[in-house]
């Protein structure tokens, strides 16, 4: 279990990592991973630089999109991002995020990334937004061939 929350949590440095690292105005100075007393509940944080103005972005790793959890998880970066001064956007990193956990993160004013390649981060006078096509859906069926006597008609007269 520890194992693969560090995997995720590596996942989501390096996805943010390079998700930034696509906008040529944001330079990236540090990701740090804060670790929390009470719980093995962790949150990255990203101290970035937009057109030499220092931003910070406060991410929490969430392995589920459930409603419930979401609402727990925007409380606890609300939380987190009350104690930095400064410019600062909170950020939800999953591995996938449905329409409707997309929605919740705009509706609560938290940036989002997901392992899948979608994201909205609003950092000062940058907005990143990027959209994945849905690798969930399946492909339609192949064209059936042609019958081979209309096949080689349709060869002769082209």
């Amino acid at each position: 279990m520890v194992s693969m929350k560090r995997h995720l949590e590596n996942e989501a440095i390096e996805a943010l990592r390079q998700t930034l690292g696509q906008i040529s105005v944001v330079k990236m100075k540090e990701i740090r991973v804060e670790s929390h007393r009470h719980r093995s509940d962790k949150t990255i944080i990203a101290d970035v630089e937009i057109y030499r103005h220092p931003h910070r972005l406060v991410c929490k790793v969430v392995g589920t999109c459930e409603p419930d959890d979401l609402q727990r998880t925007f409380l606890e970066l609300r939380k987190l991002h009350a104690r930095f001064q400064g410019e600062t956007t909170p950020v939800l990193i999953a591995p996938f995020l449905s329409e409707e956990a997309q929605t919740l993160c705009r509706d609560s004013n938290t940036g989002f990334l997901d392992l899948e390649g979608n994201a909205r981060l609003y950092l000062d006078e940058v907005f990143i937004v990027k959209r994945s096509l849905p690798l969930h859906k399946t492909l339609p069926p192949p064209a059936e061939s042609l019958p081979t006597s209309e096949t080689a008609r349709f060869a002769r007269t082209a």
